[in-house]
């Protein structure tokens, strides 16, 4: 069974518990419950199920003096397989012969014309913030980030729960700065970065602020 077909194989319900414990990191039944709105014993048969096809696997964790408790995570095989992922050997290797041939400010100018020309596809860049913000998050979402966006009192909240090029941004820092940059342009908003793969972060997650004015600055965290 490929990649693909053991994703389509699972049900809706073991999806959005992959889709959360990829983001999490791991997770317990509770958790799961309360997020998902099902009931433990529901979370526990469907768990039993991502168990049996390894795709799931639980740890005893025990926090001091109280009850140990199982938590949940995802399993190598399923982390390297079942998401999204683009030849980052190779495109490291190259990256490191650019480097050695023209400096890393020559593969920070790189990073940042292939996101341009991911977003280069963004088609409302004139429409209401919220609107910007839905098609930004699908067309991250169709790029394998599993992007998906929330609206706040204050802003718009982007989660990116699945990182495409990991592997090169473990070595190549300016893959990141240019999304973040890129973002704030794209999106003509202020953007904060509150959580961050590259800095152990289960998830990568920004804040779109509301605004009227233009972005004129980029703010990390």
């Amino acid at each position: 069974m490929t990649e693909r077909e053991q994703w389509l194989n699972l049900s809706p319900p073991q999806r959005a518990i992959v889709r959360l414990l990829k983001e999490w990191g791991k997770g317990t039944v509770a958790q799961l419950s309360k997020m998902l709105g099902l009931s433990r014993v529901a979370v526990h048969y469907h768990l039993r199920r991502l168990k049996a096809q390894g795709v799931v696997q639980g740890q005893v964790e025990r926090r001091g003096r109280g009850r140990p408790r199982v938590v949940f995570r995802l399993t190598q095989a399923v982390q390297e397989h079942l998401f999204p992922r683009r030849y980052d050997m190779l495109a490291t290797v190259m990256l490191d012969e650019i480097v050695a041939d023209m400096g890393r400010e020559y593969v920070r100018k790189l990073f940042q014309r292939y996101r341009q020309r991911l977003l280069a596809r963004f088609n409302c860049p004139r429409a209401p913030l919220a609107e910007r913000v839905r098609a930004l998050t699908q067309l991250l979402a169709d790029e394998g980030y599993m992007a998906y966006s929330e609206e706040a009192s204050d802003g718009f909240v982007i989660t990116l729960p699945n990182c495409p090029i990991a592997e090169v941004v473990r070595q190549f820092h300016e893959a990141c700065d240019s999304e973040l940059e890129v973002l704030a342009t794209v999106l003509d908003a202020p953007v904060v970065r509150k959580c961050h793969q590259a800095a152990g972060d289960p998830c990568c997650r920004y804040f779109v602020a509301k605004t009227t004015k233009p972005a004129k600055e980029v703010v990390r965290q």
